[in-house]
């Protein structure tokens, strides 16, 4: 029998094993925290209302509960950077007719506040940069291609401008993000279908307030391996969403990312507990600032609480809530022999339908971990509902149908590494 014959078979020992634990309980207890991560009083864990800290002492709390080991003296790894939010009103009107937000519009997440009505005037690639460079007390309204071909010369406009707003209209669905250091002006993304070209003024009341540096944090524990205490096998998920548009409008953030915050805490209680001690300490880590650009993990590469080169391996996790279609592992190419253990053990297993192979991509808090040379996968499911950065990625479109064998898959991975 080859070695890696031998990894597998050990694998599906463990995960028959497993088959013995309420796994049941596993699916139930991450729906609750789920739920409970995308409950108002989150506030969609962004950067009004203190979403992203109510969020951060609920994992801290957690992660104290089942027993990991802190590495500050509050859990906490505190930074800083900027951002625009939205904490109070969020009006816009066309005419008379008063849109929805996060239905009909959006606001640019990096737009600036106001209040006003503005006549509209449509424009085009030919003529929108020297109608904005004219910086007249005029809405102008360009399509989302339009934009695109000329955001930068655009943007820059939007920079300098004091007079004016801007429209863009979305063909397809409306998705939010977190802006930076803002527009001199108002900014809308406005569904084609509701808008109407023979309107003829917009009405807006938006407030704005920009943090140069707002204040937030990562969440780390740790437990100690029982044979190789100085290596680490790590696991990590981003708890931070978008937060609210506006005083009333949520973006709840269910697969994106509290289904992944969630398998952390599941996979953290799976270690700490007697039966289950790893061989290799394991480190858990809960990221801010993820949706503002991967900041917090690119926080902790520059400023570790251990070093980073005593990670043997490290997995970060995304939009676990699904899994009907498989899962997608990014690095893949980067780290083949890993892959194909994953891979090897999940056809044992019977686990999921798929293992896709993806090569390096700048889209999660794995990045740079990778860049500085440490082994790491991204891994996130595929297929269930098409919500994204959006108002109805909620607790109740998750089925987490596919959670406990994604839980198994990871554990006896992770055993095997």
């Amino acid at each position: 029998m080859s070695l890696v014959q031998r990894r597998i078979a050990k694998a599906m020992v463990a995960w028959l094993l497993l088959l013995w634990q309420p796994l049941a309980a596993q699916h139930e207890q991450a729906l609750k925290d789920i739920c409970y991560l995308t409950s108002n009083k989150m506030a969609g864990r962004g950067y009004v209302k203190q979403g992203h800290l109510k969020a951060a002492k609920f994992i801290r709390e957690e992660f104290k509960s089942c027993g990991l080991i802190p590495l500050t003296e509050n859990w906490f790894q505190n930074f800083s950077f900027p951002v625009t939010t939205f904490p109070g009103k969020m009006k816009v009107a066309l005419d008379d007719r008063t849109l929805i937000p996060g239905a009909d519009f959006l606001i640019h997440p990096s737009s600036a506040g106001g209040r006003k009505t503005l006549p509209l005037a449509q424009a085009d690639s030919a003529d929108i940069l020297m109608r904005l460079e004219q910086n007249s007390d005029t809405c102008y309204v360009v399509t989302r291609k339009v934009y695109d071909s000329l955001r930068q010369y655009v943007n820059r406009c939007l920079r300098q401008n004091q007079k004016g707003a801007l429209v863009i209209l979305e063909a397809g669905k409306l998705t939010w993000s977190v802006g930076a250091e803002p527009f001199t002006i108002p900014v809308f993304e406005v569904l084609e279908s509701a808008y109407k070209t023979s309107a003829k003024n917009i009405s807006f009341h938006v407030e704005q307030k920009y943090y140069p540096e707002f204040r937030t944090q990562n969440i780390i524990g740790m437990i100690r391996g029982s044979a190789q205490p100085d290596s680490f096998i790590v696991f990590t998920a981003h708890y931070d969403h978008l937060g609210m548009m506006g005083n009333k409008t949520i973006f709840p953030g269910a697969n994106d990312n509290a289904s992944g915050t969630a398998m952390l805490l599941a996979l953290a209680r799976h270690y700490t507990s007697t039966a289950n001690k790893p061989r290799y300490s394991m480190l858990f880590i809960a990221f801010s600032a993820e949706e503002a650009g991967l900041l917090g993990s690119e926080y902790y590469t520059e400023h570790p609480l251990l070093p980073l080169s005593s990670i043997h391996f490290l997995i970060n996790l995304d939009l676990a809530g699904n899994g009907s279609e498989g899962i997608t592992v990014v690095n893949a190419t980067e780290f083949k022999s890993q892959y194909n253990l994953l891979d090897s053990i999940n056809t044992a297993m019977h686990a999921l339908t798929s293992v896709h192979q993806r090569g390096k991509a700048r889209n999660s808090d794995h990045y740079y971990f990778s860049e500085k040379g440490v082994p790491s996968f991204f891994i996130y499911t595929m297929g269930g509902a098409p919500w994204y950065h959006d108002v109805n990625d909620k607790c109740a479109t998750l089925t987490l149908s596919y959670f406990d064998k994604f839980f198994s898959l990871l554990t006896a991975f992770a055993n095997e590494l």
